[in-house]
């Protein structure tokens, strides 16, 4: 069984390493790039959604929120409702970006399940869905 949770850990380490070398050159990498493609993708998350949403804790997530911001990638509003909460908004340099990191997670995504049937790719979606993270 250790093998099926090594080959995971093999494929988020080698797409890991590609993407941080891929990205680089945009001040990107350390997966950088997952955050802007999720908010992009669902404007106004507030930060504790977005941590959630890309599976980091929560300091390290708003550490690296906080970061993007000052790199001019995200802007923090105060929720209209509840002034405590911070929600995450793509700015234009984000969204500028954003066709490149989504095609970059296409390809990635294409490669990995090249060798899989239609079929096969749907029964993965299903038992990755069962897994307990």
């Amino acid at each position: 069984m250790f093998d099926i949770i090594r080959t995971i850990g093999a494929v988020t380490r080698t797409i890991q390493i590609d993407s941080n070398n891929h990205f680089k050159e945009l001040g990107l990498n350390n997966n950088l790039f997952i955050y802007i493609i999720r908010v992009c993708e669902k404007p106004g998350m507030f930060l504790g959604e977005l941590a959630d949403n890309v599976q980091i804790d929560r300091t390290t997530a708003f550490r690296t929120i906080k970061k993007l911001a000052t790199l001019g990638y995200f802007e923090l509003k105060k929720d209209a409702v509840n002034q405590k909460i911070k929600r995450v908004y793509p700015t234009e340099k984000a969204m500028d970006i954003y066709p490149q990191l989504h095609e970059y997670e296409q390809k990635q995504s294409d490669f990995l399940l090249s060798n899989l049937s239609t079929e096969e790719i749907a029964q993965l979606k299903q038992l990755m869905a069962k897994l307990k993270y």
